[in-house]
């Protein structure tokens, strides 16, 4: 069977040490001269290349025997950085894996045509916002849902600040919403927040459920990256939203954790995100436009069948912005714009001015 291969970026003196050191620690965690014998042979990892580069970290390419990962999402997501993540100068750029273990993963259940078939939008740019600030009431929610569906929107999310605060409880929120959303318009797919605790996880996605939600936002920094797939076995033809809430300290070090197109476009499409949300550029976060365009096509490229996520660029996202972004970006992607919205006092009317640009820009191919 093909290995799994990753690619690290290692900064500091003797790469080569180094790189030898991350593949036994992420395959045995035991020096080899005492490991046995089969266990050498068969589940070693082994390091492929050495690339030093001056000026910037080395580029070291490890095999690992694909059965280290036992076909598991969370054991493949332990080997690729489970204890160097505790180590400096260790950054996760790449990963390959054989196409029987991809087929072992959970993988959306829906993707981007999935999300274009629910939401009646079968081309075109996604538009979505989220419902915001935490403090309003249910009917101040279900109000102002409402009217951004009405303004055309295809998605209304929730904020990931939205947990079971006294002001709009849980249990008293999502139906409201759910039937708000529905009677302003049947093509708008509404998505919940489930983050309440991990004993209540299953309830809470089958309250969503029979509460005509459309699917959830699930953040696997805090639940856990399992979470999505188990979302997607509760909720069957529901959209399962991945949030970046806790996951910025993977991502936010040039010489530590996993590259934003690996972590947010690879790892989350690989555990069922249907779409994946992720900070634009010129927001209020650091991605750049290269770092962003590449987690858009590492959730939408050919992977062994693996249906595409779809890109949920957000973060600080303006009305004006639009033609730029769709031109970047291409249709394939849900825009998520929330702040802006609400500017002026009349969501309804500031959807539909965010419908408008989209219609009206025309994205640039790429090549």
């Amino acid at each position: 069977m093909a290995p799994i291969t990753a690619v690290y970026e290692i900064s500091g003196p003797d790469p080569a040490l180094r790189a030898e050191l991350v593949a036994v620690e992420q395959s045995h965690e035991l020096p080899t001269e005492v490991a046995p014998a089969n266990a050498v042979r068969d589940s070693l990892a082994h390091v492929r290349t050495v690339v030093e580069r001056p000026g910037q970290p080395a580029l070291v390419t490890v095999d690992y025997p694909a059965d280290l990962a036992g076909g598991e999402l969370g054991q493949l997501l332990v080997l690729l950085l489970g204890n160097v993540s505790l180590q400096d100068g260790v950054r996760l750029v790449d990963v390959t894996l054989p196409a029987s273990l991809i087929e072992a993963l959970p993988g959306p259940r829906l993707g981007i045509a999935g999300i274009r078939a629910l939401t009646g939008a079968p081309e075109g740019a996604l538009l979505a916002t989220a419902l915001k600030p935490v403090g309003m009431t249910v009917d101040q929610l279900a109000t102002l849902a409402a009217e951004v569906a009405a303004g055309g929107l295809h998605v209304v999310k929730e904020d990931q600040g939205l947990a079971n605060q006294p002001w709009a409880p849980f249990a008293d929120r999502v139906p409201r919403l759910a039937e708000a959303v529905r009677r302003a318009n049947p093509n708008t797919a509404y998505l919940p927040v489930v983050n309440g605790p991990a004993a209540g996880f299953a309830d809470q996605v089958k309250l969503a459920r029979d509460a005509g939600a459309h699917g959830v936002l699930v953040m696997p920094g805090i639940a856990g990256f399992g979470a999505l797939s188990h979302a997607a076995e509760l909720f069957p033809g529901g959209i399962v939203l991945a949030h970046p809430s806790f996951l910025g300290g993977f991502t936010a070090a040039a010489s530590h954790g996993i590259a934003p197109d690996v972590l947010f476009g690879t790892l989350l499409r690989l555990a069922g995100a249907d779409a994946t949300i992720f900070p634009s550029w010129a927001g209020r976060f650091s991605l750049t436009q290269a770092q962003c365009l590449a987690i858009a096509d590492a959730a939408r490229r050919p992977l062994n069948g693996l249906p595409p996520t779809l890109p949920t660029p957000g973060g600080g996202m303006s009305i004006e912005r639009a033609p730029e972004l769709l031109a970047a970006y291409g249709p394939d992607t849900l825009f998520l714009i929330g702040g802006d919205l609400h500017r002026g006092n009349n969501p309804r009317r500031a959807a539909e001015r965010l419908v408008a640009a989209a219609a009206a820009a025309r994205p640039v191919k790429r090549p």
